[in-house]
């Protein structure tokens, strides 16, 4: 059933400085820690893809830190803020999700490009909040452009990057996450104290027009050209994009791949979430929460990095799960011997560097795993099942902390969450370092 193209057809002007064959003749060498031998094009879109990424996170930062400003200002309770975070994330899951089928029929430089103005619309709305439904408004306005970001600029890095390279190009882009929560930790260090929260949207605003100007030049990818040119030529329809995601030869890597990013993403979600209501609970004022999250975040950008070269040497499936693995026992010490700022700085650098760094090697999974017909509603899914995720721990945050306390709370996500996410990933199929596209999806 597959409407692949062809092997033999160069799929990307990266793979095509390889000899014929699946497989890169590079990528039998063991790939190093730096980048070579990538095009212009590939790095172009890849820095323009970690720059976006970013910048949402940056906004999203200002929120997930700031937000008992916001509450008091505004005069919201504790399940307003609850309620909030699981309609926000909802869009978010929706976005995406639907998103996915529009970048594999239309192409991905539409949606690359439209969520960016979503992000900037949604942070003014967000300054100027009177209330909250106006809150809501602009916080669903920039998480639809937030989520729709990811994966539009992770497919694209996937489909112009040399078979040896894709993963630390995925990875690289993906430490725009942590960079992002470092830039709004320090926003909100310099600005919150001097000009209040309402500033910190203002300011954000300013680099997304920027990065909007440079993005204008980039074209849709050549995979996805070429893939549209053979799909024009058949006269056989194709099943819906859904419906192949879930025949015999992708169901398993759909459900599992979903699964594996919806727990994970329940119990990242819940300490992203609620990390002022974790701090002051100890006992930390947000001056040093603002200090202590830009600690971990830049720390956590190496981690981010490292998983995506470990993930180009044994296989980003391995590497995913060994990183949950070891986030799952950082986990358990920031449970339970996280009592003060400096105990807690350094088990959350180590739940960031580790359970959220593994997102680099798991999202070059997802975006190599599904066939270029079915690869962005393929990843979209799983990317939509993480913001299903949020969408629960939203609602679960506060209900938790005050029915088994936060040790619990924090086990539950930070320790079972990522132990159940690596074994759906080690029950996925394995990929093989520096196979192309069109070898994995044979």
């Amino acid at each position: 059933m597959s409407n692949e193209v062809p092997a033999a057809v160069p799929a990307t002007s990266g793979d095509r400085q390889a000899p014929s064959g699946p497989v890169d003749s590079t990528a039998r060498r063991r790939p190093g820690l730096l980048i070579r031998g990538v095009n212009r094009r590939a790095w172009q879109i890849t820095l323009l893809s970690l720059g976006g990424w970013l910048l949402v996170n940056m906004d999203g930062s200002l929120f997930n830190l700031n937000y008992p400003l916001l509450q008091e200002d505004l005069g919201l309770s504790d399940n307003d803020i609850g309620n909030l975070y699981a309609i926000i994330y909802a869009v978010g899951a929706i976005s995406t999700i639907i998103s996915g089928p529009f970048m594999d029929r239309f192409g991905r430089k539409p949606v690359f490009q439209l969520c960016m103005f979503a992000a900037a619309l949604g942070s003014l709305v967000t300054a100027g909040a009177g209330g909250f439904m106006i809150l809501l408004l602009g916080r669903a306005i920039t998480q639809a452009g937030a989520t729709t970001e990811w994966m539009a600029g992770q497919v694209m890095v996937a489909e112009e990057s040399p078979a040896r390279s894709r993963g630390r190009l995925i990875g690289f882009a993906q430490i725009g996450y942590p960079l992002g929560f470092f830039a709004g930790s320090l926003l909100s260090w310099l600005i919150v104290p001097n000009f209040g929260w309402r500033w910190l949207f203002v300011v954000g605003v300013i680099p997304i027009f920027l990065l909007l100007w440079a993005r204008r030049g980039v074209d849709e990818t050549e995979r996805f050209r070429l893939h549209s040119e053979a799909v024009t030529t058949t006269s056989s329809p194709a099943p819906g994009r859904f419906r192949q995601l879930f025949a015999a030869d992708l169901r398993r890597s759909s459900i599992l791949a979903s699964t594996w990013h919806l727990v994970y993403a329940f119990g990242v979600a819940g300490i992203l979430s609620y990390l002022p209501l974790v701090y002051t609970h100890y006992g930390v004022s947000m001056e040093n929460l603002y200090v202590s999250s830009a600690i971990a975040t830049g720390i956590a950008a190496v981690g981010y990095y490292l998983s995506s070269v470990v993930g180009d040497r044994i296989g980003r499936r391995e590497a995913a799960a060994l990183w949950l693995i070891l986030g799952a026992g950082s986990g358990a010490l920031l449970a339970f011997a996280g009592r003060d700022v400096i105990a807690l700085t350094i088990f959350y650098s180590m739940v960031y560097f580790f359970t959220l760094g593994h997102i680099t090697a798991a999202a070059g999974f997802a975006a190599e795993v599904f066939p270029t017909r079915v690869r962005a509603t393929g990843a979209n899914l799983v990317a939509g099942m993480e913001w299903v995720g949020f969408v629960a721990a939203g609602l679960a945050g506060p209900r938790m902390f005050n029915g088994i306390g936060f040790a619990w709370t924090l086990t539950i996500w930070l320790v079972i969450c990522p132990l159940i996410a690596a074994a759906c990933a080690l029950g996925m199929k394995r990929v093989a370092p520096g196979a192309t596209l069109e070898e994995i999806a044979r």
